[in-house]
């Protein structure tokens, strides 16, 4: 007669001599649910989930993997939204303006910087990275920016920890929640034809302030790559991330290139046309055109009173990047 195969958990512990002593029976169970307490426990303070990500031994947050934007549909004066699954869609009329700017530095943003942003009239807003040093700060941004009442789509960047950005987004309430958005998690942002690849955080870790700070792994780049293989291309691909790809104009104060061979090789694959990024600086605030793309690789300029530093040394005061949609997609704005 074959044996049968009985499986039992983990934690189970063959009790020694337990038809002989009900103590015998007591102290194994006893044993048994300790260790399973302690495993518990142990999981439970420990960084292995999908969010947890390490590049030469240096730790970082994978904040793409977050959850996306709850599914909504969003109706303003200037555009319809809509998000669902890790796509979120924009449907607006030719003249649409869009800011993009990274966050303040130390502190939050002033009154100024914030009437400095509602003068351009902007009908969208990309904010990439810079949301706060601490809680405080960063729960500051977001009401300054509710304020304009615009939809505001937030990726996070290298000093950009995850705790701190969950924790100022759930203290929004409901209808300012719909308009502010933490869009790390997101795959792409259609607007009009344009198509946007969204990349959060710094590339394999190496700018990402400590573990809990934003980066990206190789496996988040071919799982964006994946969702843009077999999706039909009318109209141009750009990189909306926070870090720039080498290989695209945009040089440090000795002329090298700087920026990310990762991004360069994803902008490759998807045949990107364009770009908006925060990081590095030393181009800030211009567009860096190529022949052999269509669009412009615009490293974006800073809001906040520390302004932003080009590689000469030169400084940017606060500001913004205006884009405006034409028919013929987004281009620099006045």
């Amino acid at each position: 007669m074959p044996f049968a195969v009985i499986s039992r958990p983990m934690w189970y512990i063959a009790p020694p001599m337990l038809m002989h002593k009900n103590r015998s029976l007591v102290t194994s169970v006893s044993v048994a649910f300790a260790f399973a307490g302690l495993l518990s426990s142990a999981l439970a303070g420990c960084r292995c989930s999908r969010l947890t990500g390490e590049a030469d031994d240096l730790a970082f947050t994978r904040c793409a993997q977050v959850a996306p934007p709850k599914e909504r549909n969003l109706r303003t004066a200037q555009l319809e939204l809509s998000v669902q699954d890790r796509v979120l869609s924009i449907k607006a009329p030719v003249g649409l303006r869009v800011a993009a700017f990274t966050g303040p530095v130390g502190t939050p943003l002033a009154r100024g910087d914030v009437s400095l942003l509602a003068a351009q009239k902007p009908g969208l807003i990309f904010l990439l990275g810079g949301i706060g040093d601490d809680v405080g700060a960063a729960s500051a941004n977001l009401a300054a920016l509710s304020a304009l009442r615009v939809p505001t789509l937030f990726i996070a960047g290298g000093a950009d920890r995850l705790p701190v950005i969950e924790e100022a987004f759930d203290s929004l309430d409901t209808d300012t929640g719909e308009l502010m958005m933490h869009a790390s998690g997101l795959r792409e942002v259609r607007l009009g034809k344009e198509r946007l690849a969204v990349v959060s955080g710094s590339p394999l870790g190496r700018y990402a302030v400590d573990a809990d700070a934003c980066g990206f792994g190789q496996a988040d780049l071919d799982e964006l790559r994946e969702a843009f293989s077999g999706a039909s291309r009318s109209g141009r691909t750009w990189l909306l991330s926070w870090g720039a790809p080498s290989g695209w104009g945009i040089s440090s104060a000795a002329g090298a290139e700087v920026g990310s061979p990762e991004l360069f090789a994803l902008a490759q694959a998807l045949s990107a046309q364009g770009g908006l990024f925060a990081y590095p600086e030393t181009q800030v605030g211009m567009a860096v055109r190529d022949a052999k793309r269509s669009g412009e690789a615009i490293v974006v300029p800073r809001l906040g009173r520390a302004g932003a530093s080009r590689a000469d040394g030169g400084r940017v005061p606060s500001s913004v990047r205006m884009l405006v949609l034409t028919p013929d997609g987004l281009v620099p704005g006045p």
